[in-house]
């Protein structure tokens, strides 16, 4: 284990760190030049787009960490702390959440137009308050779990290179008392604050998704829509799982953990939540399709019908999200050869990206006299922008802390595989 803390550290050359700080800064110039040229509407789209994306995706980072605590899954411990990797971007993604005050008037048309029976409810004071509250609580409480974990393996990690972690590691074990009792305090803590961020999340994030997607269409509801938002970012965080994974195994040691056994596991289960995605997408849209009501059919028609633009992007994605999961992650043999999972993720990722667009765009769009596919740069370049800040944080985070949660007693090498 020590050799695997002094070698197997997930950093970044400094020519990588460069390359992502240039998207970073390539992002924020974009988001200048879109606000100052006239065309914020399409700005802030490509904002909120992107603030769903990665930001729900950092939200369901600590939420597989969760669910491998409350199983007490032994085959998923070694993908713990790159799961726990995603919250190093909820800082910058609670401060997104807030911008997206300021271009609520680009955004909802409630802003301007309320909708008389949900006035009460849809009016900026209120989702200011309620936003702040949710993410609020969200944040302190996925940090809190975060840390709780952090804590007895860095102790641990000092115990085997005294120096290990640095700064970082003394201002996380400030206060730490002896070791093999804080780690029994710790362990009994996440197994009290895991079943209780996991109801926090369900329920809170359901409320972000009507605020910040469903509310774009403020005639349209769907009481589904919360938990397919939900099992949307877990789909993603697994996919980004899946190609970190894949790099991480090639560090010295971590395969013993991180097995072909392990990481097809991982794969599994990630066709498991694209299962239950295309069921969560084809529930929502067969009772709209069934009922035909005026106020909910519109929702469906501008996105999948002729002759909307998105139509083909809506019929696309069915293939990728729904089809391509199904050829591509249930063979044994793809599913065990990490390169060629790795590159199936990362196309399910991309995939996830333009189901977030279909869920803001159409709805913004369908406003105008003359509504049209919107892509180019702005887009490209504001996604850029928060993907740099992304891995930015993520490789931060992960140079700090050990790969693997060396304190985690279900934390074991497999019984067979390489």
């Amino acid at each position: 284990m020590k050799d695997i803390l002094e070698r197997s550290n997930l950093q970044l050359s400094s020519g990588w760190r460069m390359l992502l700080w240039l998207l970073l800064g390539l992002g924020v110039l974009m988001f200048i030049i879109g606000m100052v040229t006239g065309d914020a509407e399409r700005t802030w789209e490509a904002f909120l787009i992107n603030t769903m994306f990665w930001g729900g995706m950092a939200f369901a980072g600590v939420l597989l960490s969760v669910i491998w605590q409350i199983t007490d899954a032994k085959w998923g411990r070694p993908f713990k702390r790159l799961a726990e990797g995603y919250s190093s971007f909820l800082p910058v993604a609670l401060l997104a959440f807030v911008a997206i005050f300021f271009g609520a008037n680009w955004l909802y048309d409630w802003v301007h137009h309320p909708h008389p029976p949900k006035a009460a409810y849809l009016n900026l004071p209120f989702f200011i308050v309620r936003s702040v509250v949710i993410l609020g609580a969200l944040f302190t409480m996925g940090m809190w779990y975060v840390r709780n974990s952090l804590k007895p393996d860095l102790a641990a990690a000092r115990r085997l290179v005294p120096a290990w972690g640095g700064s970082f590691a003394e201002r996380m074990l400030r206060g730490y008392g002896e070791h093999e009792t804080e780690v029994v305090r710790l362990e009994q803590r996440a197994r009290r604050l895991a079943p209780a961020f996991a109801i926090m999340f369900a329920v809170g994030w359901s409320l972000v998704s009507f605020d910040y997607l469903m509310s774009l269409d403020q005639t349209w509801f769907s009481t589904l829509f919360g938990v397919f938002v939900i099992v949307g970012h877990l789909y993603s965080a697994l996919a980004l799982m899946l190609v970190l994974a894949a790099f991480s195994r090639n560090l010295p040691g971590v395969s013993e953990y991180m097995t072909i056994n392990r990481y097809h596991d991982l794969a599994k289960l990630t066709f498991a939540i694209a299962a239950l995605y295309a069921y969560m997408a084809f529930s929502q849209y067969l009772v709209i399709w069934y009922s035909n009501l005026p106020e909910e059919s519109p929702y469906l028609v501008i996105r999948s019908i002729a002759p909307t633009p998105w139509r083909p992007l809506f019929w696309t994605l069915v293939v990728v999200l729904f089809g391509f999961p199904f050829l591509a992650l249930m063979p044994r043999t793809i599913c065990r050869r990490p390169p060629i999972a790795g590159s199936i993720a990362a196309i399910l990722l991309v995939g996830q990206w333009w189901a977030n667009y279909l869920l803001v765009v159409p709805s913004i769009q369908d406003r105008h006299p003359d509504p049209h596919f919107v892509f180019g740069v702005h887009e490209v370049l504001v996604t850029a922008g928060f993907a740099g800040a992304f891995f930015l944080c993520f490789f931060s985070f992960m140079r700090h802390v050990p790969i693997l949660p060396i304190s985690d007693r279900h934390l074991c090498k497999s019984w067979h595989g390489h």
